[in-house]
């Protein structure tokens, strides 16, 4: 899987990782794609959050109405996880990005 970005959330929890328009957990199954660059929505086509500091994901309050096209999800190969990171101060107007249940 060339082209791969990893993310965590803001509490340092480990996410997935990006390949293309995509977003997927470590377990290959797709939880979101990728819109306007930096928003992310998932496959149900609700704002879940967006890209701050190259590779965390936060959940801006403002932005939790919008919607975009659902889709159906993909599958990919499993991926080696990652350790969590530190933590981040939570921004004002914001809180933690989800972690999708299929991440638990």
């Amino acid at each position: 899987m060339a082209d791969l970005s990893s993310f965590w959330n803001w509490r340092g929890r480990y996410i997935g990782y990006r390949v293309a328009d995509d977003l997927f957990c470590c377990d290959g199954r797709q939880v979101g794609y990728f819109a306007e660059g930096d928003e992310v929505y998932g496959c149900n086509g609700d704002y879940m959050g967006e890209i701050r500091n190259g590779n965390r994901l936060i959940t801006n309050l403002s932005k939790k109405a919008w919607t975009r096209r659902s889709l159906i999800p993909r599958f990919l190969k499993s991926a080696q996880g990652h350790r969590d990171m530190n933590a981040k101060e939570m921004l004002v107007g914001h809180e933690d990005f989800p972690i999708p249940l299929e991440c638990t």
